[in-house]
């Protein structure tokens, strides 16, 4: 700057650029704000050179992360110029450190005390911009890997697309591409953090999501006429708290009832947000014994009271007074069978072969000679074949045949299955493909599950 001059247009010099130099902080000092009547749109169109006046450069909000700086710069405000400093250190790979920052004033050095690059900016007068006054921009000092001005927002607002088009990222991917295009360091800790605070931006708090469930439900129930939603909550003296929500779409009623079989698989899966929780779902089989979604619900933990909730509004919503005209199929989930004992008293109940076979390996019953007797047994179609392979299986270990004394062969071969929903499924695939095809669902937020 000049020793003497003159504010001019917005642009500080002489006296006054001596004094804001200076280490003193004055909040009422006027020479802390250039003093300029022109507002910033005005700069804007002189800065296109419309009024033929003195044009001083505005900041292009599009070159954050690549800027370059010049006296006589303008800043929408103090955050735009601070956030443009930062990315200039992280250019330049040098750290910077603000040695001064008010209301008025904001200054900046060089992190290596020998190096003499300094850039001061200074508020405009009745305005928020800030207005770059003295530039050194020469450094003596050499690059270096680790700026500290590297910091976790300035990662999640550069790269937030980044995440908004592949929320799965791999941090340890995502580092190592930073630190390749910046040449610059990036702890393992920023980059996790950068991700975590991007999906929080895209997705919302956890606490947003939950508290908007009564608006998703009074949704549903508007653009999906005959849908029944039901949100439990826990009350108490001073707000109520989640406890369970479920839902069964109408246009998914009518066509379950319309034309699918009487079989109904039921499965519980976790939920890996940030709150936890479990999905309880409800699927069909379409004429094509391809899957059909009938109702899903949200509950804290897995246990006889939450199924035995999710169960009586089930029935209710298909309207099932005759418990034998439907069958269900299960993994044997905790408390599902005393749910079912209670709700569907005389509904036939098959057990996942697969699952069955898991547990007879638990039992101690191992090997391909045991694995193919049970699922002999549970192929065969009539009754005097499955007599045949239960005695095939006897002789092979008689304590693998006593192992099924207590479990009824109507519950897992076909020989016993009744005929009424001609459907002869050994297992549970409905629901295990349903709880792949949602799976990324599942590891957001619990609002997110629902809406996807």
């Amino acid at each position: 700057c000049a020793e003497s001059g003159r504010v001019e247009s917005g642009r500080v010099e002489g006296e006054n650029a001596r004094d804001l130099d200076s280490n003193e902080s004055s909040e009422d000092s006027e020479v802390d704000v250039v003093n300029n009547d022109v507002d910033l749109e005005e700069k804007r169109d002189s800065d296109n050179g419309e009024d033929g006046g003195p044009a001083h450069p505005l900041f292009n909000v599009e070159e954050t992360y690549d800027p370059i700086f010049e006296i006589g710069m303008l800043f929408s405000n103090k955050k735009e110029f601070k956030k443009a400093l930062q990315s200039h250190a992280i250019k330049i790979k040098r750290t910077l450190k603000i040695t001064k920052n008010n209301k008025r004033r904001v200054y900046a050095e060089c992190g290596d005390a020998e190096c003499e690059w300094k850039l001061h900016a200074i508020k405009v007068k009745d305005e928020e911009a800030f207005q770059i006054n003295l530039l050194q921009p020469d450094h003596s000092c050499p690059q270096i890997f680790g700026v500290k001005n590297m910091k976790t927002n300035w990662l999640k607002d550069k790269y937030l697309q980044i995440f908004k088009s592949d929320p799965k990222r791999c941090v340890k991917g995502f580092r190592v591409d930073c630190i390749n295009e910046l040449t610059v360091n990036v702890s393992k800790q920023q980059a996790y953090g950068a991700k975590k605070a991007a999906l929080k931006e895209i997705e919302g708090a956890p606490e947003w999501q939950y508290s908007r469930l009564w608006d998703y439900s009074e949704e549903i129930r508007r653009t999906n006429p005959g849908s029944t939603v039901v949100v439990g909550t826990e009350d108490n003296l001073r707000e109520s708290r989640f406890s369970r929500f479920y839902v069964c779409f109408g246009a998914l009623k009518r066509g379950l009832k319309a034309g699918c079989r009487p079989i109904i698989g039921v499965d519980g899966c976790h939920l890996k947000g940030p709150h936890g929780g479990i999905l309880l779902t409800a699927i069909g089989v379409d004429p094509n014994n391809n899957l059909f979604p009938i109702a899903y619900a949200v509950v804290d933990k897995e246990c006889r009271e939450t199924w035995e909730w999710f169960l009586i509004i089930l029935k209710h919503d298909l309207e099932i007074i005759r418990d034998y005209e439907y069958t269900f199929m299960s993994d044997k989930q905790k408390g599902l069978m005393q749910a079912f004992g209670e709700i569907f008293l005389g509904s036939d109940h098959r057990y996942c072969v697969r699952h069955l076979h898991n547990n007879f390996k638990v039992a101690g019953f191992r090997g391909l000679a045991c694995k193919n007797a049970l699922w002999n047994a549970a192929r065969a179609c009539t009754v005097s074949e499955w007599k045949m392979k239960m005695d095939e299986m006897k002789k092979l270990s008689e304590a693998a045949h006593d192992w099924f004394n207590d479990k009824p062969a109507s519950q897992w071969s076909r020989s016993h299955f009744s005929e009424f929903p001609t459907c002869d499924m050994l297992l549970n695939n409905v629901c295990e493909t349903f709880n792949a095809c949602i799976l990324d669902a599942r590891e957001t937020h619990s609002n997110n599950v629902r809406m996807d």
